[in-house]
């Protein structure tokens, strides 16, 4: 079994997004990242892989590494049959830089032999630790839930950015205007709960205004998006989200 301090060279296998920050962030701590892997042949005198390609694919690429090898996926949701978890709970783009030093690092590592498992916790504990203050010990269960309020926090967040964007855009208005109002929106979560600074029509039962907003929104039909989504339908009209979101606003708000 490898010793702690023995783990130097590492492959990564993914090109992508995660991929890429990992690699930097590593490389910077002092380990050797010798492979970036897209396809064909792997690296095989290495101490750990780490596996960051999309969900569906993690089981496959898991099984091109040799079984007495260690390695650990990226994701915030796949299970793995063998090796570790190594989720920095972050989202990610490529030309855009992190600051890796904040960012959550979940761990998890599983194995039939209770010796392997706690060595490769230790390990992949260490690795996280040369490159962020906040790392934790995890299991499948919570991590999943963790992954679940990111995907509201982050990527349905950004999606209703989007939204506003392609607003503004039809009467031809800049979206700059609005990060002020998001960065204050950010800063005021730093030291409340969200729900307590929740502001806006429907918290307020602003019947008006929301009828008003609706209005808008039905103009043209209630503003369906006529671009196929890849499930080959189309995205729900505006007015649709707009009153789901009020809807559930009003709701958390009149139970409490």
């Amino acid at each position: 079994m490898q010793t702690l301090n023995s783990i130097q060279n590492v492959v990564i296998l993914g090109t992508g997004n995660v991929a890429t920050h990992l690699s930097e962030a590593l490389l910077s701590a002092g380990y050797s990242v010798l492979q970036l892997w897209k396809r064909g042949e792997i690296l095989r005198d290495v101490d750990l892989y780490f596996i960051a390609v999309s969900d569906d694919a993690i089981e496959e690429v898991a099984k091109l590494i040799p079984e007495h090898k260690m390695l650990a996926h990226t994701s915030g949701s796949v299970e793995l049959s063998r090796g570790g978890v190594f989720y920095p709970l972050q989202t990610f783009s490529k030309h855009i830089p992190v600051d890796w030093e904040n960012i959550p690092i979940l761990i998890e590592y599983n194995d039939t032999d209770n010796a392997v498992e706690t060595h490769g916790r230790a390990s992949l504990q260490e690795i996280a630790k040369k490159i962020s203050t906040n790392v934790q010990i995890t299991n499948a269960e919570k991590r999943r839930q963790l992954h679940l309020a990111a995907v509201f926090a982050c990527n349905f967040t950004n999606h209703l950015w989007t939204i506003s964007e392609e607003l503004l855009n039809e009467k031809n208005i800049s979206f700059d205007l609005l990060k002020p109002l998001i960065y204050q929106t950010v800063r005021k979560i730093e030291t409340h709960h969200p729900k307590d600074v929740q502001t806006g029509p429907a918290v307020r039962n602003d019947l008006k205004t929301l009828e008003k907003h609706r209005e808008i929104l039905w103009g043209d039909n209630g503003r369906a998006d006529p671009a196929p989504t890849c499930t080959g339908g189309v995205r729900p009209p505006l007015s649709e989200i707009y009153d789901i979101l009020s809807k559930s606003i009003k709701h958390t708000h009149d139970s409490h």
